[in-house]
C-alpha cells in the first residue's frame, strides 16, 4: 500500500474517531492496523500541540510587549511633563495627543472586551492628570485653588466615567480622590 493511500485512510479513521462515527476501541485497532504499528496519530497530535503551543505564546508574548510598550510611552509622556520647563506647551501638547489616540483605540476596542481597553482608559486618565498638574505648574502656579479645582475636575471625570463604562476601579477612585481633596480644602481653607 503507498504512503499517499495510507495516509488518507489513517485521516478518514481519525474523523471518524473525532467524529464518534466509531467506537473508540475500533478506530485504534484499524489505527494501529494501517499504521503497521506506528504511533502516527500520536505524532500527528503531538506536533499540532507542539505549534499551536507556540502560537498562543506567541499571542501572549505580542500582548505582553504592547503592553509594556504603551506603559513605557505612559511613563515618559509623564515623565516629560514633569521634567521639560522650557517648552512646556510641547510635552502638553504631545500627551493630548496620546490621549486621543487611547480613547480612539479603547472605544474600538469596547466591543470585544478586551484587557487593553482599561489598560488604555487608566493611562489616559494619568495622561490627563499630569496634564492638570503642568497646566496649573506653568499657567497658575500662583493659585493654588486652580491646583484643587483641576483635580476635583479630574476626579469628578473619573467618577462619571466609571459609573457611565462600569469600571469600579475608576468610580472608587473619584469617590476617594474627590473626597481627600474637599478634606484636605475644608481643613486648610476653612
Amino acid at each position: 500500500m503507498s504512503v499517499q493511500r495510507k495516509q488518507i485512510i489513517l485521516n478518514e479513521i481519525a474523523f471518524w474517531k473525532k467524529n464518534k462515527l466509531l467506537p473508540e476501541h475500533y478506530c485504534d485497532f484499524l489505527t494501529a492496523l494501517y499504521a503497521q504499528g506506528e504511533e502516527v496519530e500520536d505524532e500527528r497530535k503531538e506536533k499540532s500541540s507542539k505549534s499551536s503551543q507556540a502560537l498562543l505564546a506567541k499571542k501572549k508574548m505580542n500582548k505582553t510587549f504592547l503592553y509594556v510598550t504603551l506603559g513605557i510611552i505612559t511613563a515618559l509622556l509623564i515623565a516629560s511633563l514633569i521634567v521639560i520647563t522650557t517648552a512646556a506647551f510641547i510635552p502638553i501638547i504631545a500627551a493630548g495627543i496620546a490621549i486621543c489616540i487611547f480613547l480612539y483605540i479603547a472605544i474600538k476596542l469596547a466591543k470585544t472586551k478586551s484587557l487593553m481597553m482599561p489598560l488604555l482608559f487608566v493611562f489616559s486618565a494619568l495622561l490627563l492628570l499630569g496634564i492638570s498638574f503642568k497646566v496649573w505648574d506653568v499657567y497658575f502656579n500662583d493659585y493654588p485653588l486652580v491646583l484643587i479645582g483641576l483635580m476635583i475636575g479630574n476626579c469628578l471625570l473619573w467618577l462619571f466615567s466609571g459609573l457611565l463604562m462600569k469600571l469600579v476601579y475608576f468610580s472608587i477612585s473619584g469617590i476617594v480622590g474627590t473626597a481627600l481633596i474637599l478634606f484636605y480644602f475644608l481643613k486648610f481653607y476653612l
